[in-house]
């Protein structure tokens, strides 16, 4: 029997421009760039030069505190540019992609038979392992860490957020699988809504789901934890976003790094919300879906823990690029 959890705190924020659950093409540049700030924690060391011709899978940057976590560049092409902010801080690696794209092959396997220090090790090499996150501290987790167990919560309830039940269409076999690697590793739990259909898709994977009932906050995983297990002095636990958890699962069912994603393009800004298909680090052009002469903020993220960008650039974690006014006028951005 599914554990519920009923929360009696929280605000529901109604903002206009949620996204229509169908998928539009949307224009990307042939340049992408994948941001150290995107993982929270990491000191990157970047691995390439410009010029160097890498795959998809080939590591564009280290965590220079544990040289094994590698992060991968999403296209094979050429790495056009290391963008340095102040004090030669790395903003970016950009990769200028192929026509034709080359994968590094780091040939399939049957989560079911490894073991959990397989698993890492299969993530460490495809420079994946940095998606995961860990608390304390909210930032990428390392590879010495031993979490008593593993959050994923597939419930997105902050306002304009993109809807992973629908994100995950046509996807369900990489999230399966991604879900019985990580629990080889440890205890998995999966918060979802009330009226998830996740456990459906999920029969016979060892993990454990719990049903939130209740307002904004209760998709945050840290609220999630704080419910179902919390985190005591000299224990960690480990934090991973759905979407990830599916790169985890395409990488053992196919053997290479896709880190295509689906994000909501929402706001009351944007002409037609929807959502589309796009590789992390694609730089997006909104030009057809918003009057970007108007005065707009686009937010990378939702309008609460998102983070204002100059030009829409899908982030590592991101599921949702928002478009709202950039000015105090409730009367536009509320529903």
């Amino acid at each position: 029997m599914t554990k519920i959890i009923k929360l009696h705190r929280g605000l529901t924020i109604n903002l206009k421009g949620v996204a229509r659950k169908e998928k539009t093409g949307m224009k990307t540049g042939s340049v992408y760039a994948l941001q150290p700030d995107d993982f929270e924690g990491v000191k990157p060391k970047v691995v390439v030069k410009e010029g160097d011709k890498v795959k998809a899978g080939d590591a564009l940057f280290v965590n220079k505190a544990y040289p094994d976590v590698k992060f991968a560049s999403p296209v094979s092409g050429t790495v056009k540019l290391i963008e340095r902010g102040e004090r030669r801080k790395v903003l970016s690696v950009q990769v200028e992609a192929d026509k034709e794209q080359q994968y590094v092959d780091f040939g399939k396997k049957d989560a079911s038979k490894l073991t959990g220090a397989e698993v890492k090790q299969s993530l460490l090499e495809a420079g994946l392992f940095g998606y995961i996150n860990q608390l304390p501290y909210a930032i990428s987790t390392n590879p010495t860490t031993e979490p008593k167990a593993i959050f994923v919560s597939a419930l997105r309830d902050m306002p304009l957020a993109g809807d992973f039940e629908y994100e995950v269409q046509g996807q369900e076999e990489d999230f399966k699988t991604g879900l019985v690697a990580l629990s080889k590793i440890a205890k998995v739990y999966v918060g979802v809504g009330k009226d998830s259909q996740l456990v459906n898709v999920t029969v016979n994977v060892p993990v454990e789901y719990v049903v939130f009932s209740g307002k904004c906050p209760a998709g945050n995983v840290g609220v999630q934890v704080n419910h179902i297990d919390p985190v005591n002095k000299g224990e960690v636990v480990w934090t991973v976003d759905p979407t990830a958890e599916m790169f985890f699962g395409r990488l053992f069912n196919t053997g290479k790094v896709n880190l295509i994603r689906t994000l909501a393009l929402a706001g009351s800004e944007v002409k037609n919300p929807c959502y589309f298909d796009a590789l992390v680090g694609s730089r997006v052009n909104l030009n057809d879906n918003v009057d970007v002469n108007r005065n707009i903020r686009i937010i990378a993220g939702n309008p609460l823990t998102g983070k204002p960008q100059t030009s829409a650039v899908v982030g590592a974690h991101q599921s949702e690029i928002t478009v709202i006014p950039e000015r105090d006028d409730a009367d536009e951005i509320l529903g």
